[in-house]
């Protein structure tokens, strides 16, 4: 399924400047992820449409205080669903959470992965502001969420507006609980990653190179690529794999690729990323579970083909032969073999190439806050019509 967006109402004008937004988040950086960059370019949009936007996030570790963040708790790393989640922690977290909403006079509470502990799940409470929540991921089941259904119920029900950013997603979480979910994509900032960008001194060298973006931890893959990188090596002579990303298995993906040439790591990496993007042979995209998949329209919007797996969420933003070739999850052969055609076919990457950038002007962040806005808009009215 090819997710599209939805065309706004044409009978309400969406709010925009002066608006004041708190985006409330167990995710952000200097952790890697999709719900990160979401917060992110969402928040940069909103504030060039003049409004007042403050991100509300546990710190990690010794993060310094950016402007527009604040800190509520420290957050701590917990396995979860192939993965490692966060769980925010801190004296009397409840209060500080509620003086931070209140202080801030927000007029809309856009809340992340609102059934996450423990922020999200915190901001659920009812006040002056809308509440809106915004659900990022894909699972097969949840016992936890077939335990809590009633509960978890009467805390969805108090938002005046709920987002799934893909029919994945969507279809995960709906399984559960009711509400009126309107699938609203992830956006790609179409300025930042783009073709022509500079030369990164690791692809100065002219070789052909893939590209790997991600946290790295078991759900990304790394390691089917890293089973798959002999067989492409043997088949195009000075290969070369990058892997820009950092994580908890940072050490243990070192330690598989020891024996492997041509393997660099650059570790995490803020807009200079798009550097890679723009100037990889291929983007590699081997996940294993996904709701969406943002690292392809970066790829996309940077004019690169992408090799990914064959999964529900990326089939919600690419098709097998237009923007990508599409291999089945955890095979490193398939893997392999994907990545041996686009090396050795020029014609085939730049046709996918073309493509994925067409299409990923749809998904800029003009369009997509466009949409994010009039769930704005919608949650306003009714928190109003409700008193």
């Amino acid at each position: 399924m090819t997710l599209t967006l939805q065309a706004p109402p044409v009978h309400r004008s969406p709010p925009a400047a002066g608006l004041r937004v708190a985006q409330v988040t167990e995710y952000y950086y200097p952790h890697l992820g999709g719900v990160c960059e979401h917060a992110h370019f969402l928040a940069d949009e909103c504030r060039r449409r003049g409004m007042h936007v403050d991100i509300i996030t546990p710190r990690i570790g010794r993060t310094v205080p950016l402007p527009g963040v604040i800190h509520v708790g420290h957050s701590l790393p917990v396995p979860s669903n192939g993965s490692h989640a966060r769980l925010s922690v801190g004296w009397r977290l409840r209060d500080r959470l509620r003086h931070v909403l209140r202080e801030g006079r927000y007029d809309v509470v856009h809340v992340h992965a609102p059934l996450t502990p423990s922020l999200p799940l915190l901001a659920l409470e009812r006040g002056n502001a809308a509440l809106v929540g915004t659900w990022h991921t894909q699972f097969s089941g949840s016992l936890l969420l077939e335990l809590f259904r009633d509960r978890l119920q009467s805390r969805i029900d108090r938002l005046d507006g709920t987002i799934a950013v893909s029919e994945t997603a969507r279809a995960a979480i709906s399984r559960y609980f009711e509400a009126p979910w309107r699938v609203v994509p992830n956006g790609v900032n179409t300025t930042l990653y783009r073709p022509g960008r500079p030369m990164p001194e690791e692809m100065a060298h002219g070789a052909p190179t893939l590209l790997f973006v991600g946290r790295l931890d078991p759900r990304n893959g790394l390691s089917t690529l890293l089973e798959a990188w002999p067989i492409v090596q043997a088949a195009v002579r000075h290969a070369r794999l990058v892997i820009v990303g950092d994580g908890p298995l940072r050490g243990h993906y070192e330690r598989q690729a020891r024996a492997l040439s041509g393997v660099v790591f650059r570790g995490a990496l803020g807009d200079e990323r798009a550097d890679y993007y723009s100037n990889a042979s291929a983007y590699v995209c081997p996940t294993t579970r996904a709701s969406f998949g943002i690292t392809l329209l970066e790829a996309m919007a940077s004019g690169r083909p992408i090799l990914c797996s064959d999964i529900p969420g990326f089939r919600d933003v690419v098709a097998n032969g237009r923007e990508a070739l599409m291999v089945p999850p955890e095979d490193p052969r398939a893997l392999a073999q994907g990545a041996i055609t686009l090396l050795r076919d020029a014609a085939l990457r730049d046709e996918l190439g073309a493509t994925g950038l067409q299409r990923s002007a749809r998904y800029d962040w003009v369009h997509v806050t466009d949409e994010i806005v009039d769930v704005y808009a919608s949650a306003l009215a009714a928190r109003r019509a409700a008193g």
